[in-house]
């Protein structure tokens, strides 16, 4: 206020002065002020009346002449007669109306004027004007510190209640800027937990790749499209299928994430823009006229650059907080896709490699079946093979001891041909009879030699049948090596559906 600076201390304002009582005892109240006014303007009726009574010649006189006429106009021309008197009219103002006087002459105005002389030393009105100015000069001082107070006291409640939906703006941008830096966490989790199930996810794929590679190995009579084959390019084809799916929702991870931080940017500042405004506004409710800091600023009436209405910033305050939870909720919802995506996709990996798995187990278990079989083939052929080498040592020996059976029976013949004279070589009994035996040495040799013939490409084919189980067998254990074995131990580090699920 600048009025304050004007007046001494005990005319300031009442509200914000601490002597205002002593101020009062000295200070007329505005009754007595009106009760001496009153009193000065019947005082002034009275003398007035009085002047009209003892001055009758003021009748006489020209209205227009005595109240119109200054005093210090016509008397330095008002000058004595040479006999004392005052030759005077209401002519006696104008130039040369005047006989001259000499500068002995002692009366110089007439008594008329002299009354009125005293009539206007005697006028009250500057007085009672006086307190008039006096009575609305203290009158205006009250009413300015009223209406100044009152303004105060407005703009406070003003303050107050902006800086009141200041800090429930603030409120709301803090617990929106609070809840976007959860969630731009969470996201980050979420992306972090992606992108290690997309780093397990090359485990199934170097796992179903291995055992592809390794049964590629198998011998040539193994080396088919079983089912367990077919199970692991299937595999192969779901860990591609949900590692472009990973890939994809990576892809919207970083856009949604680039997008809360945005909003998180925006929603710090302006949080940052109400933390700023509600301290000044705090500031400014704490000034009051006492305060030390306060000065003049001359043009800080103006309104500043960068304005803007009251309804553009309650719009935007709401637009900013639902723009800020709008991505929130966004964000919200693609990291509850993301996990639905990847235990899906776990599941899935993990229900193929459990069809795998049985398909490799029932590969194997054919297998093995068909190795054991095979070895016991090989050992019935094994034995026939020996049964065989015994039987054809047998057949030899039999075919030997033939040959002494024919040499007898030759021998005997060709004694009796050579040996009997004339009429004693003769075709008897006897002599059928030998040559029946060597006839009947002769087939049972030529059937043994036959028998000893199919014994031994019997036996042949028993050696290569045992060369071709042999090999079989060997390419089933081979098999059997690499399907239980090798990819067992290959497929039991196949991580859980929670390792691909990224927990």
């Amino acid at each position: 206020m600048t009025t304050l600076t004007t007046f001494p201390e005990k005319t300031k304002c009442p509200q914000v002065c601490t002597d205002i009582g002593a101020f009062k005892k000295a200070e007329k109240t505005p009754e007595q002020v009106k009760e001496e006014i009153k009193l000065a303007e019947d005082a002034k009726a009275n003398t007035t009346n009085a002047a009209k009574i003892t001055v009758p010649e003021l009748q006489d006189l020209d209205p227009t002449v005595v109240n119109s006429t200054p005093r210090e106009e016509h008397l330095p021309q008002l000058k004595p007669g040479a006999d004392g008197k005052v030759d005077w009219t209401p002519l006696g103002n104008m130039t040369g109306t005047r006989p001259k006087v000499n500068k002995y002459s002692l009366s110089r105005y007439s008594l008329s004027e002299w009354r009125r002389h005293n009539e206007e030393i005697l006028d009250p009105s500057v007085i009672n004007e006086s307190n008039i100015i006096d009575y609305n000069a203290k009158t205006s001082m009250m009413q300015a510190f009223g209406n100044v107070d009152k303004q105060q006291n407005d703009n406070n409640e003003r303050l107050k209640q902006k800086a009141r939906d200041i800090f429930r703006w603030k409120v709301e941008v803090e617990r929106a800027c609070k809840a976007i830096t959860e969630e731009v966490e969470l996201l980050e989790i979420e992306r972090q937990r992606l992108k290690g199930a997309s780093r397990v996810l090359m485990l199934p794929e170097s796992i179903s790749k291995e055992c592809l590679d390794l049964r590629s190995n198998r011998a040539e009579p193994d080396l088919v499209s079983d089912l367990a084959e077919q199970e692991l390019i299937k595999e192969m084809k779901l860990v591609s299928e949900v590692r472009a799916t990973l890939k994809n929702t990576l892809d919207n991870i970083e856009e949604q994430m680039a997008i809360n931080k945005a909003a998180k940017h925006r929603i710090e500042y302006d949080w940052c823009d109400k933390t700023t405004a509600y301290e000044t506004e705090t500031t400014n409710i704490g000034l009051n006229t006492k305060t030390s800091t306060i000065m003049f600023r001359p043009g800080a009436t103006r309104f500043g650059d960068y304005t803007a209405p009251v309804e553009y910033w309650e719009y935007f305050c709401r637009e900013n907080v639902q723009n800020c939870e709008a991505a929130r909720q966004k964000s919200a919802d693609l990291r509850g896709s993301l996990n639905a995506i990847l235990v899906n996709g776990g599941r899935k990996l993990r229900n193929q490699a459990d069809r795998t798995d049985m398909a490799i187990a029932e590969t194997v278990a054919i297998t093995q079946e068909l190795c054991t079989k095979l070895e016991e083939t090989l050992r019935n052929t094994l034995q026939r093979i020996a049964d065989m080498e015994l039987l054809i040592d047998d057949l030899k020996d039999s075919i030997k001891k033939m040959d002494a059976a024919m040499k007898l029976a030759q021998t005997r013949l060709d004694n009796r041909n050579t040996s009997r004279p004339h009429g004693e070589n003769v075709r008897d009994l006897p002599h059928l009879g030998l040559i029946e035996e060597v006839k009947k040495i002769h087939e049972t040799v030529s059937s043994l030699l036959g028998q000893l013939k199919k014994a031994e490409k019997v036996r042949q084919d028993l050696m290569e049948k045992r060369i071709v189980l042999e090999k079989d067998i060997a390419s089933k254990r081979k098999t059997l090596n690499i399907d239980r074995d090798r990819c067992g131990m290959v497929r039991s580090h196949y991580p859980s559906a929670l390792e691909l699920a990224g927990y």
